[in-house]
């Protein structure tokens, strides 16, 4: 019970620390929140699928850019806990915080998907030009309904993003210094620049998932004869099971990296 209050006392600290002062990571993950939600309702769900992979990129540095740009890191190495108390608390609360925002991104897209606000707005023969997903259902010829797709593809954007995520935490704990030129934008010259490219990334990464998912890019015929044999080795319970082994795939992952975390923050001098 004692460990349990303290790591939940630990994550309440990070979320202090987290929205105290200015967060410009917080910005562009808030943008990037409703910018994919906005798409996915006006045109398609697909687009949602983005946003699981930018939280990939840019979830530990939003978690931690105000703790570096004020030095608090080193607060850590002097109070009385455990080093593996801290590892356990920043796991539980990124893992946790990252699938509570993708199951709330999740549903709001099924929703979108079930309004068919695009239809509505565009008419039958427009909409279709984005939903990618129904597009996908029916070139399955009958072995994927739209959910089975659409599951399969935000299941895999979970595990992608949460990969990346764990990926990220565990370099931070590695090594924080290699964050601090992502992470403690500021006033200086260098520090507008950094954040200038990063944003100018998110945006243009948005941009051409836009120009594609409309066929103004020809990236998306490219990628159909993959979809297609991906499809095909999904087609067992309508994608539900090649979606099960993307979320176990991203669990094992997990576990494996908070072990090699727990060990190498352990033996770390701070």
């Amino acid at each position: 019970m004692g460990e349990m209050r303290k790591t939940l006392d630990l994550i309440k600290v990070d979320l202090i620390t987290m929205n105290g002062g200015k967060n410009n990571m917080r910005m562009i993950f808030a943008g990037s929140f409703i910018f994919c939600a906005v798409m996915g309702f006006l045109f398609s769900s697909m687009f949602g699928i983005l946003f699981p992979l930018l939280m990939g990129a840019f979830f530990v540095p939003m978690l931690f850019q105000n703790e570096l740009k004020y030095h608090s890191e080193k607060m850590y190495s002097v109070i009385p806990i455990k080093r593996r108390d801290l590892v356990n608390a920043r796991f539980l609360l990124a893992v946790g915080l990252f699938t509570a925002l993708f199951l709330v991104f999740y549903l709001l897209m099924l929703l979108g998907m079930n309004l068919r606000l695009s239809y509505a707005i565009f008419g039958e023969e427009a909409a279709l030009v984005f939903d990618r997903i129904a597009y996908l259902a029916l070139i399955s010829n009958g072995m994927f309904t739209k959910l089975g797709v659409f599951n399969l593809m935000y299941s895999s954007g979970y595990a992608f993003g949460m990969i990346a995520t764990v990926g990220q935490l565990r370099k931070y704990f590695r090594s924080s210094e290699g964050f601090s030129g992502t992470l403690t934008f500021g006033t200086s010259k260098e520090a507008r620049r950094q954040e200038f490219t990063a944003g100018m990334i998110v945006l243009g990464v948005l941009i051409v998932s836009v120009l594609a998912i409309a066929d103004i890019l020809p990236i998306i015929p490219i990628l159909l004869p993959i979809l297609a044999t991906l499809l095909q080795l999904a087609q067992v319970a309508n994608g539900f099971m090649l979606s099960a082994v993307m979320i176990v795939i991203a669990v094992l992952t997990t576990v494996y990296r908070y072990v090699c975390t727990v060990v190498e923050y352990d033996e770390k001098e701070l």
